[in-house]
């Protein structure tokens, strides 16, 4: 471990000047949009040279291309995460798509593509797996009504006879718990209803590089 933080800080000039760089050539290459002939451009020669070159592959110098993406998205990303989306049809998409339902996925056995990690998949199969059942929008939707009627309930009985059997700091507490119920239940259905089209995005932006079964 000492070993990797002394040549990662001997690598510090090289990767502010290659960071700088290289972002340069990220933001046009993964900005653009278009079939793969369009895509094998200089920038596309660049990043392929960068993420393949044997001396990159080394682990204390991949924190050079981990950051430069981490600077452009805001976000940190595995070496292995970069080398399956760069080359996805679409990489800007795939990027941002990924990051959306990242805590769902996981690379997958033979680490070309991503996947739902067990048990997290917004579907489940029945009938043979001839039919999806939208089990994250069901299960949104349930905990929307489990969480909405007692607050619905506690907000009608709160403005109409609270203010007489209650004292005005329990009308508060009593009030703020209901607020919470109320988040809690819309958090859940907005929850439910984005993770219920995560596969078709899923396979918009990631096409082959995402493993849908």
């Amino acid at each position: 471990m000492n070993y990797y933080f002394e040549h990662a800080g001997a690598l510090a000039p090289l990767a502010v000047a290659a960071i700088t760089f290289f972002g340069s050539f990220l933001n046009s290459f993964l900005t653009r949009n278009g079939d793969r002939t369009k895509i094998r451009s200089a920038s596309l020669v660049f990043i392929d040279k960068v993420i393949n070159e044997r001396d990159w592959k080394k682990r204390e110098n991949r924190i050079v291309i981990e950051e430069a993406f981490e600077q452009l998205y805001s976000k940190p990303f595995s070496f292995e995460e970069i080398k399956i989306l760069v080359y996805s049809e679409s990489p800007n998409a795939a990027f941002r798509t990924y990051l959306k339902y990242r805590p769902r996925l996981e690379i997958n056995d033979k680490r070309t593509k991503f996947k739902f990690q067990s048990g997290k998949k917004p579907y489940y199969l029945i009938f043979k797996q001839k039919i999806k059942l939208p089990l994250c929008f069901i299960k949104g939707c349930f905990l929307y009504i489990l969480f909405a009627l007692p607050a619905s309930y506690g907000m009608s009985w709160l403005s109409k006879q609270g203010i007489k059997v209650l004292t005005i700091e329990n009308m508060v507490i009593l009030s703020v718990l209901d607020v919470l119920l109320w988040i809690s239940a819309i958090i859940f259905l907005i929850e439910g209803i984005k993770y219920h089209s995560s596969v078709n995005e899923l396979l918009r932006d990631l096409a082959d590089k995402f493993e849908n079964n």
